[in-house]
């Protein structure tokens, strides 16, 4: 995975924009492309570069891996981008191929934004950035320069994107390693949906990047608790079944054990009824049922409990990431909850 190591020896070059609209219902004609790269400034990159610090470094990145079979080009031009030295003609044709794909991937669904790649390195080692930046619905840009030779101004993009407000929901980078196809460091981040959701807008970037995740320890955790939750919640009916496994399921998260197996946990805390629908519950969100190491960085949050003592005596646990679950009033407490099990 990339490291904060990586980042701080992390340097900019080269710089492209290109501006991908949303899709109107009538379509649109396609995106606005850069002939030239773009001329930043040494403030503007290290802007850039805080920027991607921030995202590739949260909690809502994850190692990536390029994906065998994938009709996304950025998998071919990061292996051609970095395999040698900087060719600008490459560099600006590769990029407009990723634009052109970008803009086919999305939907009316999907925000505009402009695409910025970046030819970096990290070290002695030649990188590849992708970000996608957040534009106003609206907005109005427009390339300068002559025919042939036309960018977009960074005085105009300072404006409408480089300000410390501009959301960076998308990002990658690709740091080459080796000379072999699959010798780099990758990491992608999505800061606007759950990546593990089925939601199809949710898989969007990940399409676009031609990327699978790497199940990393966090990763593994949280798909697996995640998961879990939707099963307790669609799938298991009574009340005191939920309420059951839920409290294992919190139990063995918080156990100091380093390792963690889904198969045992089926085995013990799982009504035998519930277990073959569970089973098939995970394998269709493709989390295997062997050991992982756990690492509940992603979940500490749905792990805390809010505790409650009234003065006679009585004691009231809460999750603490539910919100108006207990309504503290002048002479009682009302919890907005049934009833589901009496210990």
């Amino acid at each position: 995975m990339i490291t904060a190591d990586d980042l701080a020896s992390t340097t900019i070059r080269h710089v492209i924009f290109h501006d991908v609209p949303e899709k109107d219902h009538e379509g649109s004609a396609g995106p606005m492309l850069s002939d030239i790269e773009t001329m930043v400034d040494a403030s503007q990159k290290n802007h850039l570069l805080t920027k991607l610090t921030r995202v590739i470094t949260s909690t809502k990145a994850y190692p990536v891996r390029f994906l065998p079979d994938t009709a996304s080009p950025v998998p071919k031009q990061t292996r051609l981008l970095t395999a040698s030295a900087f060719n600008r003609k490459r560099f600006i044709e590769g990029s407009r191929e990723l634009a052109k794909y970008l803009f086919e991937q999305h939907t009316k669904a999907t925000s505009p934004g402009l695409l910025c790649v970046i030819d970096a390195a990290s070290a002695s080692n030649s990188a590849i950035v992708l970000m996608k930046l957040e534009r106003e619905r609206g907005a109005q840009l427009e390339l300068s320069g002559m025919e042939g030779e036309k960018t977009f101004n960074m005085s105009v993009l300072n404006d409408l994107v480089l300000t410390d407000g501009t959301r960076l929901f998308k990002s990658a980078m690709f740091i080459r390693t080796g000379t072999g196809d699959d010798d780099f460091k990758l990491q992608a981040c999505e800061g606007q949906y759950n990546v593990f959701s089925s939601d199809d807008i949710a898989k969007f970037w990940m399409r676009f990047l031609g990327c699978g995740f790497v199940i990393e320890p966090r990763v593994a955790t949280q798909r697996f608790f995640e998961s879990t939750l939707e099963f307790i919640s669609d799938v298991i009916t009574e009340p005191t079944v939920k309420a059951d496994i839920y409290d294992h399921l919190q139990s063995q998260m918080k156990a100091k054990a380093r390792n963690f197996a889904p198969q045992t946990f089926i085995q013990e805390y799982v009504p035998e009824e519930y277990q073959e629908p569970y089973r098939e519950h995970l394998h269709a969100a493709n989390i295997p049922l062997t050991q992982f190491r756990k690492d509940v960085a992603d979940i500490e949050k749905s792990l805390e409990r809010k505790l409650y003592k009234t003065k006679k005596g009585g004691v009231i646990t809460v999750p603490a990431d539910v919100e108006d679950f207990i309504e503290i009033r002048a002479e009682d407490i009302l919890v907005k909850d049934t009833v589901a099990k009496v210990k």
